[in-house]
């Protein structure tokens, strides 16, 4: 789902509701302030139909700058209403960037490490997640998408 610039999603709750898994992202108006970027973030941390933030800072390594969001805020947000955090694997990502990790875990919030496939070899990213996920002291009971089916289906449906 693409966060708005209201803050609200791309689909009205009534659809997310339908859906197994719903990763929130901002894909648009990349300009706002800090503190707007902040509270769109935090917005949808606390939509309870949100399991995942996507790509925490919107980066492009090499490409385009992190948009401004106070990073820890939002982590705090995601640490009290239970929603994870993204890893995004992709070599053009690696955000949320490894160092902010330790305190993410500090604060209870899981990892959900995604290789953000646009093509079947992009799966090989999850390897660089792993190890992106370990350079910022996770554990596999850190990372969500480590558990086995049954129990991903069932803090899925926490969500």
């Amino acid at each position: 789902m693409d966060i708005l610039k209201d803050g609200k999603l791309d689909f009205p709750d009534d659809v997310l509701a339908e859906l197994d898994v719903v990763v929130a992202s901002i894909h648009q108006s990349f300009s706002q302030s800090e503190a707007e970027t902040t509270q769109r973030l935090i917005s949808a941390a606390h939509n309870p139909y949100v399991h995942i933030l996507g790509h925490l800072t919107g980066r492009l390594l090499l490409q385009r700058e992190a948009y401004k969001v106070n990073q820890r805020a939002v982590i705090d947000a995601c640490a009290a209403a239970g929603t994870w955090i993204e890893l995004n694997a992709s070599p053009s990502r690696f955000d949320l960037d490894w160092r902010l990790w330790p305190y993410a875990k500090s604060r209870g919030v899981k990892c959900v490490i995604n290789c953000d496939a646009h093509r079947n070899e992009h799966a090989g990213y999850l390897r660089l997640g792993a190890g992106m996920a370990r350079k910022g002291w996770l554990e596999k009971s850190d990372v969500i998408n480590t558990l086995p089916l049954d129990k991903l289906r069932v803090e899925l449906r926490r969500g």
